[in-house]
């Protein structure tokens, strides 16, 4: 009951900010995450590495970043250490719109969650997700800064 509530949670969460994020900005929640990954990795990331961090999964990402460049949000250049590989880069226009987009995403985030709950809630909700975080059964996922 409590997986179910946590699924039924996350889906409903995350529906609200992207309905947020296009009607405000024009964009999935999915670029959104990508723009993140991106700016907090230095602006640029192996393709690779990002549909990890994403968890969207190598041929989701690489359509997700086809898009968003066609938009002019990002480039792809090729990697310099291995030329087979590519290396997905935020714009300037990238930039601006992440830094609009996240004050509607965390504007967001206080309405449709954070808000609904006070002080003592958010410490042993942290506390249980830390736990969680941590347990055997995230172990075998790849290290990743996937925070948001």
């Amino acid at each position: 009951d409590v997986y179910k509530r946590q699924l039924r949670l996350h889906a409903l969460a995350s529906r609200a900010l992207d309905s947020d994020l296009r009607s405000r900005h024009g964009i999935p929640i999915d670029w959104y995450d990508v723009m993140v990954q991106l700016e907090e990795h230095g602006g640029r990331m192996r393709m690779g590495a990002l549909a990890e961090a994403t968890l969207f999964g190598r041929a989701n990402c690489t359509r997700i970043v086809d898009r968003m460049q066609r938009r002019g949000l990002v480039e792809r250049e090729v990697d310099p250490g291995d030329h087979r590989g590519r290396i997905a880069v935020l714009t300037r226009g990238g930039r601006r719109l992440l830094a609009e987009a996240a004050r509607t995403h965390l504007a967001g985030i206080e309405k449709h969650f954070a808000g609904r709950l006070d002080d003592d809630e958010a410490a042993v909700l942290a506390g249980v997700l830390g736990r969680l975080g941590g347990s055997t059964l995230l172990a075998d996922e790849p290290s990743t800064e996937a925070g948001r």
